[in-house]
């Protein structure tokens, strides 16, 4: 496999993409009403140790990705069926994305296209962004990130006019179980799905770029969802948010500057599509770089075209209709993350301190 290198700037600019995705318009769910804020603090504060261990695993083995460290530290046949465990996960994880733009379009931006075709587009220009390699996806991402960040702060000064702040009060009302509940929420979707770029660490360029990836892609992507957050509760208020599938495009909908500057929400839809093209593209290599490691292939790119359009034609069946979707996004997927984000890494990283320990002392 040729060897690809993207600076660290560039793997910055995916890591915040890739963590705020579909969470910029879908929003981040929960029972906590004007206490959302609250529990995505926290969940912020969870994540920050989660993303110094997976840093470690760069640290201890540099130039190596996901599926080379499972194969080093649980064996060639039990590391083997580790890694189908996460190509599975980068493949559904894509595939859920996927359907989140297919909902959108259909339900609020384009009700007469056929889902399939809005995903097929979008599919098909992840195929061959990854074709062309992570260093184009670098670039692209570097660029779409300036992008982003620009019209999210346009938006933001807009809807000045229309932030009710009664809506904060009272503070912190909900119970301590609800809000706990709301942080993990909020910790597996979307924070710990950062877990995927372990499978693109063989990029990163030096043995301690992945700590300033990690946590600046953190920080600042969470800075991003609770500013979000927050304009969508100060805009809508916690009853009309809690019933809405995309409460951005609703928020951004009502900004009206003296019935001139209306109905740009159409337009911000434009940013929800650059955040989950990258995260769809980042899924796409990953799975297909599992599939090459496992199956010994010269390059992921023989398996991009065929893992790309399954992911397209699954995410085209995977829910009945919106509601299921939603349900799965923030009532049981939760529980269905935690063993790929947490509980694998966590034993990946205790059994990775172990075994660079004893070739230490055997090289000694």
């Amino acid at each position: 496999m040729n060897k690809e290198t993207i600076p660290t700037g560039h793997s910055i600019s995916i890591a915040i993409l890739f963590i705020i995705g579909s969470t910029l318009f879908m929003g981040v769910g929960g029972q906590t009403g004007n206490s959302r804020w609250f529990s995505l603090l926290l969940a912020i504060g969870l994540a920050v140790p989660l993303m110094l261990m997976y840093a470690r695993l760069h640290v201890l083995f540099p130039g190596k990705d996901l599926y080379d460290m499972l194969i080093t530290v649980f064996g060639g046949i039990a590391g083997k069926i580790l890694s189908c465990l996460y190509i599975w996960y980068a493949f559904h994880l894509g595939t859920l994305v996927l359907r989140n733009f297919g909902e959108f379009s259909k339900t609020v931006a384009l009700t007469d296209t056929p889902m399939i075709a809005t995903m097929l587009c979008i599919g098909l220009l992840c195929i061959w962004v990854v074709n062309a390699g992570l260093e184009v996806l670098g670039r692209s991402a570097k660029f779409l990130l300036l992008f982003t960040l620009m019209v999210f702060f346009i938006v933001q000064l807009l809807s000045i006019p229309k932030l009710q702040y009664q809506h904060l009060f009272p503070l912190l009302d909900s119970d301590w179980s609800t809000i706990l509940g709301d942080m993990l929420g909020a910790f597996t979707f979307p924070f710990a799905e950062i877990v995927i770029f372990l499978g693109a660490f063989r990029v990163l360029p030096a043995k301690g770029s992945a700590y300033r990836v990690l946590l600046s892609g953190l920080l600042i992507a969470g800075a991003i969802i609770i500013l979000n957050s927050l304009r969508n509760l100060l805009v809508l208020g916690p009853e009309i948010l809690s019933s809405l599938y995309f409460p951005s495009y609703v928020a951004v909908s009502r900004i009206n500057i003296g019935d001139f500057l209306t109905r740009i929400e159409g337009s911000t839809a434009i940013v929800f599509v650059t955040c989950l093209f990258i995260k769809v593209s980042l899924c796409l290599y990953v799975a297909s770089n599992g599939i090459a490691k496992v199956f010994s292939l010269k390059s992921y790119r023989s398996v991009v075209l065929q893992v790309g359009l399954i992911m397209v034609y699954f995410a085209d069946f995977i829910y009945n209709n919106i509601m299921e979707m939603q349900f799965f996004a923030f009532q049981i997927y939760k529980v269905y993350a935690l063993p790929f984000q947490v509980v694998i890494p966590v034993c990946l990283w205790i059994g990775a301190e172990i075994v660079v320990k004893r070739q230490t002392a055997v090289q000694q």
